[in-house]
């Protein structure tokens, strides 16, 4: 973990190797039903989205299955996509785990570290 202070405070957030460890259980129930490399990078794709409303708390039902839709557009995918975010991908984490994300993408310095994944702000979902 990593160390930073502030305001007087230590806070310890979490190193990349951990963070990437985690992103990988988290998205392998999307990714290893992948064929081709475009399945994969689409697979992966969707978990990084779906990643950005989980460590920012907003990964209500209705803001996974909206995100999903202007995704897939298609309304049987949007099922099946939102019941292995449920009951698959989110729960290859521990709720320690969890927590431990929010925490770390909760400094904004670290937020921004995932520009890199693209721009999601067409994405429209409540906070």
């Amino acid at each position: 973990m990593s160390k930073s202070k502030k305001s007087g405070h230590q806070k310890v957030y979490l190193k990349d190797r951990k963070i990437n460890e985690l992103f990988d259980k988290y998205s392998f129930p999307l990714v290893k039903a992948c064929i081709t490399p475009s399945q994969k990078e689409k697979a992966i794709g969707i978990s990084k989205i779906l990643w950005l409303l989980l460590v920012k708390g907003a990964d209500t039902e209705e803001n996974i299955y909206k995100v999903l839709e202007q995704i897939l557009h298609d309304h049987d995918k949007v099922i099946g996509f939102g019941a292995t975010y449920f009951h698959s991908m989110k729960k290859a984490l521990s709720k320690k785990d969890i927590k431990r994300l929010k925490f770390h993408y909760s400094d904004s310095e670290n937020f921004k570290s995932l520009k890199d994944w693209g721009d999601i702000t067409f994405l429209k979902f409540s906070h």
